[in-house]
């Protein structure tokens, strides 16, 4: 399995400008959230990037994205139905092939040196299976952000096998 494609979701009624936002980093450079969102996909190795956008929102995607415009593909999710409906909307984008999905209000941080998509892309062609990054929380928080439930992996430390959702 070759993960080829990346869809980014950025159409949601309050997060969906949130990519189009400035950071500055430690050094002093300016970037916006969706291309350093552009950058950790490209450093997985994959350079079709799928972004599920509302409609009319293209240009200034286009705008931010700079260099990388020219990579984007836009897929508009026309009414907002929910995250799921905004995945679902880049089907055709996508097609039957394996993508790597990134939350466009989310920056992922590694604690190595190895990025994060890098890692997920790695173990999803390695295990020849669907990959989900999770992070501990709280129970108090879990119905903000919903749970999985599973079993490590044999032979693995970070690697479980969801059972339940």
């Amino acid at each position: 399995m070759k993960i080829k494609k990346a869809v980014i979701t950025a159409a949601g009624r309050r997060q969906r400008t949130l990519p189009l936002q400035t950071l500055i980093d430690r050094d002093g450079v300016e970037k916006s959230v969706l291309t350093i969102l552009i950058e950790e996909v490209l450093a997985a190795g994959i350079d079709e990037i799928g972004v599920v956008v509302r409609p009319g929102d293209e240009q200034a995607y286009m705008q931010v994205a700079g260099a990388h415009a020219r990579r984007l593909h836009f897929v508009q999710q026309v009414e907002p139905l929910g995250h799921g409906h905004a995945v679902a909307c880049a089907g055709a984008f996508v097609g039957r092939d394996p993508f790597l999905h990134l939350v466009g209000d989310h920056l992922y941080v590694s604690s190595s040196a190895q990025r994060c998509a890098q890692a997920l892309v790695m173990m999803a062609e390695t295990q020849v299976c669907a990959i989900s990054a999770v992070q501990p929380t709280r129970e108090s928080l879990l119905p903000y952000y919903g749970a999985v439930g599973g079993r490590r992996v044999s032979g693995t430390q970070a690697l479980y096998e969801v059972d339940t959702v």
